[in-house]
């Protein structure tokens, strides 16, 4: 606008035309400025208005999404959340949970403190951390279990300003987990009670078994016995008067002798012929080797008894040596020499020891599989060698008796100088049905049973020491009273 010194003398009529144009102009500048105002008016509107769409689309897909999704700052405060977290927590909208901590939340105690540390360390390395299982007591009260994800959120100048983090409810995969360890943990111990059970029984038929064997075999020799003893029990009874016999016989001839000096031819031909000195001589030597030998029989008779008696319901006294001795004579047969080695050599180291409380027919038993497994052993170890290179280095069992140092046991030692075994037979040697004989020469019930009877049933130990190629030794302790 021209001030007023430059303004021309005008007439008055010129200077309202003037001035109304001046008017005019403004007007229409002051509109275009309304225009343009209400234009970028509009365009802030719709700016704000895409701006919430937007904002409403993505907690829309947050929402929608089945994680639980959070943001916190650096402080661990929330910023927001989606509606999955909201309800978790037991709030109306996302909306609430802003400027909250997890101390304001439902969460135990300890929870909090362990979502909070992982929030620190997540920072702190600026690393994310993936598949964290956590425990979660929610808002309904109920104890869940969450796979959470978590990561450090940066600004555009790449520094750290919070952390994002979702996780998912995997409280079903969780209980099915712990329900399936239980079902293993259930699964175990009755495996483990099937599996004793089923060895207790292989253990109790084995043993049943081999007790009908003995059993059979007592039965057997017992009847011998008995068989033995009848005509035994004849012979002897009738040796004593046929020995009196004779020698009234004797005394007899004596006196036709003097009653008849000088008898006749054919009664001296006949006294040269059965040579009557010697007849005298060696008839009651005959007659006392009978003797000896109706002994021997009824001493065989007696240990095949003492080997066969039947174990009762309770402990009786019995001496060790007795039972030995007679499985010694059981086995007399095999230890005897043959034509491919000589006799097996029997060293009896016996001390002092007195009767024990015990089964008699069990340790019989026992006394049976140690010395015929050591005969066994000693048959292996021939094996290749002649008869002379084994009478050189003649097979040997010996068998040590005695008492332990505080009186209270007896120990029984049976080593041979067989062929030994290794370090995989060692781990082996009494588990039930394990054994190094041929089919049908050994059934893997003796050892196993023999621990059975020395261990559980008379509460000793029994042990042994093996060197392969060199020998083996077992060593039997028995409790000498009931334990």
């Amino acid at each position: 606008m021209m001030d007023k010194a430059s303004i021309p003398a005008i007439s008055r009529n010129e200077a309202v035309a003037y001035l109304e144009q001046e008017l005019n102009q403004a007007r229409a500048e002051i509109e275009i400025l309304k225009q343009a105002q209400a234009q970028e008016k509009q365009q802030r509107e719709q700016i704000e208005l895409d701006l919430r769409a937007s904002q409403q689309m993505l907690q829309l897909v947050m929402d929608t999404l089945p994680e639980a999704i959070f943001w916190k700052d650096r402080k661990s405060v929330y910023l927001g959340c989606n509606q999955n977290f909201a309800d978790d927590a037991g709030l109306n909208s996302p909306e609430e949970i802003i400027g909250k901590t997890d101390f304001d939340l439902p969460w135990k105690r300890e929870e909090t403190e362990f979502y909070r540390e992982c929030d620190r360390r997540v920072m702190l390395s600026g690393k994310a951390e993936l598949g964290i299982t956590e425990p979660q007591f929610n808002s309904e009260g109920k104890q869940t279990w969450l796979e959470t994800n978590k990561a450090p959120l940066h600004d555009g100048h790449g520094r750290i300003i919070g952390i994002l983090g979702t996780y998912q409810d995997i409280t079903e995969r969780k209980q099915a987990e712990i329900a399936l360890q239980e079902l293993n943990q259930k699964l175990e111990l009755q495996t483990i009670e099937l599996t004793a059970a089923l060895e207790q029984l292989q253990q109790s038929q084995l043993q049943l078994i081999q007790r009908e064997k003995m059993s059979a075999l007592g039965n057997l020799i017992a009847g011998i016995a008995h068989e033995i003893n009848n005509p035994v029990g004849f012979l002897s009874g009738n040796l004593q008067p046929a020995k009196e016999y004779v020698k009234e016989l004797f005394e007899l001839l004596d006196l036709y002798q003097e009653a008849i000096p000088h008898p006749g031819q054919a009664i001296k031909g006949k006294i040269d012929i059965i040579d009557l000195d010697y007849l005298r001589e060696d008839l009651p030597k005959l007659l006392q080797s009978m003797q000896e030998g109706i002994k021997r029989i009824a001493s065989i008779s007696i240990s095949l008894r003492t080997f066969s008696r039947s174990d009762t319901e309770h402990r009786v006294p019995f001496q060790l040596h007795e039972g030995l001795e007679s499985t010694l004579l059981i086995l007399k047969h095999r230890l005897k020499a043959n034509d491919q080695r000589p006799a097996i050599q029997i060293t009896q180291n016996y001390g002092e020891i007195p009767p024990i409380l015990c089964f008699p027919g069990q340790l019989n038993q026992v006394f049976m599989n140690l010395l015929a497994n050591a005969i066994d052993a000693l048959d292996d170890s021939n094996q290749g060698k002649g008869f002379l290179e084994i009478q050189e280095q003649p097979n040997r069992i010996t068998i040590t008796t005695q008492l332990s140092a505080d009186q209270q046991s007896a120990i029984i030692k049976i080593q041979d100088n067989g062929i030994g075994m290794s370090q995989d037979i060692k781990h082996k040697v009494f588990d039930n049905l394990f054994t190094t004989k041929g089919v049908g020469k050994g059934t893997g019930l003796g050892l196993a049973i023999a621990r059975q009877i020395i261990v559980e049933k008379h509460g000793g130990k029994i042990e042994f020491d093996s060197e392969l190629g060199q020998g083996t030794e077992f060593v039997i302790e028995i409790p000498v009273a009931m334990v």
